[in-house]
């Protein structure tokens, strides 16, 4: 890209006429920087334009105040630097026919279970990051991303995978999997809640209808069960009668409370929440993920909790202390 196109872009002033005539790439990471990149500096400090210059950079990207001693270069003064990056962003979705899809939260964290045979990336959770990745992004392929304020900055036009698309449950072999058709597609004793089974539909029929090659195996990360014996040690999946089902987003913790409550009955069900999580769900709250390891679940048999599953598992693989009760 040619370094005057790259100021009018940006909505910049090139601060002199520099040697150099071109950029080859970008990145906000001085790490990354290659010779011939635009290093765009997020944090205007002369010891990372510095590192970027050692690294090759062609041109520097800033809106704070910095000294420019280097006249080879292009320096690129702009009023809002994160606006500069989500104006290039928006040509390079455009010059590179790039496809922008909004996903709800669900089947975005869905799409890390697929194995998608095409040119495809999710968005990361902030703007940097993207940025950093969006160099290397191939001509026509497809961003999927469930922020509809970002999408909307780089790509006022987007595709969305709508939730109408029609399943048809044919068996809910347990609650964790089911057997279902959707369009022409047959999932047999699928990994999947019956739950999920609208939303994942949604996203197969997307892909059928851009004729976008993908497998899928079974729905990982919400609702996923993790099989424990009494003394609430992990265990191969199906190998016990109890279940931990650990989710940490609190809009689907409170539907899917609701969705397992018509399957379990109460004596055989434990609802948990952490004291300051804001849910409107009647629940039992406990105080910290150490504080788990009080559960009695020799008569239960699943255990559905909001929190951090990470942390919750580290803390049940924690060797046990003597304390007071879970509640």
């Amino acid at each position: 890209m040619m370094i005057e196109n790259l100021t009018q872009i940006c909505s910049g002033t090139l601060l002199q006429k520099p040697l150099v005539t071109s950029i080859t790439g970008f990145t906000c990471d001085s790490e990354k920087v290659v010779r011939g990149s635009a290093f765009f500096s997020l944090h205007t400090t002369q010891g990372e334009i510095k590192h970027a210059l050692e690294n090759g950079a062609y041109a520097i990207i800033y809106d704070g105040v910095i000294t420019s001693e280097d006249n080879e270069v292009a320096w690129i003064k702009v009023d809002d630097i994160t606006k500069a990056m989500i104006r290039l962003m928006r040509f390079e979705m455009e010059r590179k026919d790039i496809n922008a899809v909004l996903l709800s939260v669900l089947q975005f964290d869905m799409l890390s279970s697929f194995r998608l045979m095409f040119d495809a990336y999710l968005t990361p959770k902030s703007v940097e990051e993207l940025f950093s990745l969006f160099s290397g992004f191939e001509a026509e392929s497809y961003l999927f991303s469930s922020d509809a304020e970002l999408l909307e900055q780089i790509s006022p036009q987007f595709d969305v995978a709508k939730n109408t698309a029609q399943a048809t449950i044919l068996q809910s072999n347990s609650i964790f999997r089911t057997s279902f058709v959707c369009g022409e597609n047959f999932f047999k004793d699928f990994e999947i809640p019956s739950l999920f089974i609208h939303e994942f539909a949604a996203l197969v029929a997307f892909f059928d209808e851009k004729a976008l090659p993908f497998k899928v195996d079974g729905i990982r990360g919400h609702f996923e069960p993790v099989f424990v014996n009494t003394a609430l040690q992990p265990r191969p999946f199906g190998t016990t009668n109890q279940a931990l089902i650990i989710e940490t987003d609190e809009r689907l913790f409170e539907k899917e409370a609701e969705w397992i409550q018509k399957y379990v009955s109460d004596e055989y069900l434990l609802i948990l929440a952490p004291h300051n999580a804001k849910i409107s769900l009647k629940c039992k709250r406990y105080t910290s993920a150490k504080s788990l390891q009080t559960i009695g679940i020799t008569s239960l048999r699943y255990v559905l909790i909001l929190g951090d599953k990470e942390q919750i598992i580290a803390a049940l693989e924690e060797p046990k202390q003597a304390q007071g009760t879970l509640f």
